[in-house]
């Protein structure tokens, strides 16, 4: 029978400058995300002053057709 052979320290994951890297970028993208959600709430957006239509499409759906007799 063969003897496992031992893992050395320096290849566990943790040892992985990458890895860590990987996290740090994970973790801060989150948290600028929850970041932007939080400060965006706290403000408000104001109402634009709209004509009949934005960018050519209409701002309400048009009225129903009258029924025919």
């Amino acid at each position: 029978m063969s003897r496992p052979v031992d893992r050395r320290r320096g290849d566990a994951w943790y040892a992985q400058p990458v890895v860590w890297l990987g996290i740090a970028v994970l973790v801060a993208s989150i948290t600028g995300c929850l970041w932007l959600i939080v400060v965006s709430a706290r403000h408000d957006d104001s109402r634009l002053p709209t004509g009949r239509e934005v960018f050519g499409v209409p701002v309400r759906p048009a009225s129903p057709p009258d029924a025919p007799p």
